[in-house]
């Protein structure tokens, strides 16, 4: 009985709120809405679009091109003409040319301090004076030692055959020309200047180097006693 129940309670229950959505349609359709515009907010149409641009605090400047040029403001007591500025090319043409960096292959140790790279082509080391190879050292009677030989012998271990990266422009040169050059991030003439084997030239910013090395007894300063017949240079 329970189960007969349920359904005509459900059916009867769709019938009444359909009748009830009709009855309310219904009553809508006869008695419509009506709206009065004077209860409704309009914008008066002048607000909307002004016949003046509105500017705050400042003159308007005409863009006619017949008087574009003409500054025809307020402050024009105000304006300041400046020099014109330098064309760029004497701007740029003053300023010093960047180093440029050129990998040159197959060095030949000259000197400590110089270095070639073929017939009539070699570079002086910036910062140092060339040791001589026939130069002799010893002081105070001690027994004088092949100095200038031995720092050529460093110089050429430091190097051996590998590739310099020196500051020319290109390998196209002749004579001798004087700059820097390195074995990876060691410049050569500052090892040099370090460890003694060539001394720093005048103004140079080896000097401290230089000096380290006289003190420590390093390379070209080193006694008879203490002259490095067997030293190896050190690795960049």
């Amino acid at each position: 009985m329970r189960k007969i129940a349920t359904p005509v309670i459900g059916a009867f229950g769709l019938l009444l709120w359909g009748y009830l959505v009709m009855a309310g349609g219904q009553m809508l359709a006869e008695s419509p809405v009506e709206y009065d515009l004077q209860d409704l907010d309009v914008p008066d149409p002048s607000e909307l679009f002004p016949e003046e641009p509105q500017v705050e605090n400042r003159s308007v400047r005409p863009i006619e091109p017949e008087v574009f040029s003409s500054p025809v403001v307020e402050e024009a007591s105000a304006l300041e003409r400046i020099e014109p500025r330098e064309p760029l090319s004497t701007i740029y043409t003053d300023r010093p040319a960047p180093t440029r960096v050129s990998m040159l292959h197959r060095p030949i140790s000259v000197a400590a301090g110089v270095v070639s790279f073929g017939p009539g082509k070699e570079i002086r080391l910036s910062g140092v004076d060339p040791t001589p190879v026939s130069k002799l050292c010893g002081e105070d009677g001690a027994e004088s030692w092949p100095c200038g030989m031995m720092a050529l012998t460093q110089q050429r271990m430091l190097i051996r055959n590998r590739s310099l990266a020196c500051e020319t422009v290109g390998s196209d040169w002749s004579g001798q020309i004087e700059t820097r050059c390195f074995i990876g991030v060691t410049e050569i003439a500052a090892w040099l200047a370090q460890h003694g084997w060539a001394e720093a030239s005048d103004g140079s910013p080896f000097a401290p180097l230089t000096e380290e090395a006289r003190q420590a007894g390093k390379g070209l300063f080193a006694n008879s006693g203490d002259r490095p017949d067997k030293t190896v240079a050190g690795q960049p």
